[in-house]
């Protein structure tokens, strides 16, 4: 007599799991066997059966639904809105908490629901790596009709509420384009352009001063996101950020992607010394001016006062969590103090001031008192600083902590980030003097328009 056969479910699985009788991984909103196959999965406590288009159960009961719907809005309402509430969202922000949002409000709002869907697809499918064709042409079809969505409601008559969804849509496609997908041509050039388009948009809306006025987190997010990665990207091509100096004081107390601090906060402080670094940087490239050495001088004594002000800080009041609030201001304070040298002053990489800025900054980012929750969120002064290392514990540093974020991020243009990394350690071990000697505007020429980083 054979054997009975064994039940390999557990206690919980989804419903897919549970009627093909295999191992269910119990991972949310998707276990890993129904993503693998593209199937719907469902872990709900009563399963709808439904009868000519009836459902006999449950809160739908005696209504008439379709058996059919559209894939897009399929997977909007009943996966990927989840998805991006869930596991997008808390990767966004520092504090890895989900922002108060309105699902129901997204899936009835054309333009943010598409742009929601491109976005949770394309992090889904590199996070599980889904590499089947099937996954490829989903994402890039997700794409196309985010961006036809976007650019007919672009052209039409706006309210204040179509420009508010419109905005946040145009920050999803930036992340979609400069952080989840592979770095290409394209894609760099799609990226740049939706910052350009950001601007526009704020441009055209006054500034969007009325973000900082209501109680909603998610467009507040949008904007600390898209401002910083305005920032970081007109620091590398020489353009002039959206924000001046300050207007960064304008996100205290708001919920951004680095959380409620006040006004005056060491790193608004340092993001406006950024910013009036990146407006000067835009002259220097553009019109070869030359910055005042009492300006430089000036920018550099702030940069002084403020880390002092800091140890001061962290010895009267110290804690674990401001001295790795203090260590995750500096990782940021060092990569200004690198950028002054380099792109303003003209500093070759072997200089002693930019190898000290850079020591100091690896002292930072290779201490415990920089956990990795906000090593996570400092992509770019890994950039600046990683491109610049002479020595090779420095660059295993660097390594390792791009290799945690993207285990956490996975998105997958931090293997651009690495490869360029890579290849700027080959060119400096050469020891080419001319090399050494270029500028800050050609140094980052391969990465500069894909960089979207914070």
């Amino acid at each position: 007599m054979p054997p009975t056969p064994r039940i390999r479910t557990v206690e919980g699985s989804c419903w897919g799991c549970k009627q093909r009788r295999v191992i269910c991984d119990l991972a949310v909103p998707t276990c890993g066997k129904c993503a693998k196959i593209g199937r719907r999965c469902d872990y709900g406590t009563v399963r709808l059966r439904w009868t000519d288009c009836v459902a006999s159960r449950g809160r739908l009961a005696g209504k008439k639904i379709p058996l059919y719907q559209p894939p897009a809005l399929q997977r909007s309402q009943d996966q990927h809105l989840l998805y991006f509430e869930n596991e997008l969202l808390p990767r966004l922000n520092l504090s890895n908490t989900v922002p108060r949002i309105d699902l129901s409000f997204l899936s009835r709002d054309p333009i943010l629901s598409q742009s929601v869907i491109a976005v949770a697809n394309a992090h889904q499918t590199y996070a599980y790596q889904s590499s089947d064709e099937n996954s490829a042409v989903a994402r890039i079809q997700d794409r196309n009709n985010a961006l036809r969505v976007f650019r007919k409601h672009l052209m039409a008559a706006h309210n204040d509420e179509v420009n508010h969804s419109l905005f946040i849509a145009n920050v999803l496609l930036c992340i979609l384009d400069g952080m989840l997908g592979p770095t290409t041509e394209n894609s760099a050039a799609a990226a740049h352009h939706h910052l350009v388009g950001g601007k526009a948009i704020l441009k055209h809306w006054e500034g969007g001063q009325d973000i900082f006025d209501q109680t909603e987190e998610l467009p507040i997010l949008m904007l600390s996101i898209f401002t910083t990665m305005d920032l970081t990207h007109s620091l590398l091509i020489g353009d002039e950020p959206y924000l001046d100096q300050p207007s960064w004081a304008r996100f205290g107390n708001c919920e951004a992607w680095w959380g409620n601090v006040k006004s005056d906060d060491d790193f608004l402080q340092t993001m406006g010394i950024l910013a009036n670094l990146a407006t000067l940087g835009h002259g220097v490239r553009h019109f070869s001016n030359t910055v005042p050495i009492d300006t430089l001088l000036a920018i550099q004594t702030s940069l002084d006062e403020q880390a002092n002000q800091l140890t001061v800080d962290d010895e009267t009041h110290g804690s674990v969590e401001r001295s790795a609030w203090a260590a995750f201001c500096s990782v940021y304070r060092f990569t200004a103090s690198v950028y002054l040298y380099r792109a303003l002053s003209g500093l070759d990489v072997d200089h002693h001031l930019v190898q000290q800025a850079v020591s100091s900054c690896m002292e930072v980012i290779s201490s415990p008192a920089l956990p990795s929750q906000l090593q996570h969120c400092i992509l770019f002064p890994l950039l600046v600083v990683g491109t610049l290392c002479m020595e090779e514990n420095q660059r295993v540093t660097i390594r390792r902590s791009i290799e945690r974020t993207s285990a956490y991020l996975s998105f997958e243009s931090l293997r651009s980030l690495t490869l360029f990394l890579e290849g700027r350690w080959k060119m400096l071990d050469q020891e080419n003097e001319a090399y050494r000697k270029s500028d800050w505007w050609s140094y980052f020429e391969d990465i500069a328009l894909a960089t979207c980083l914070f």
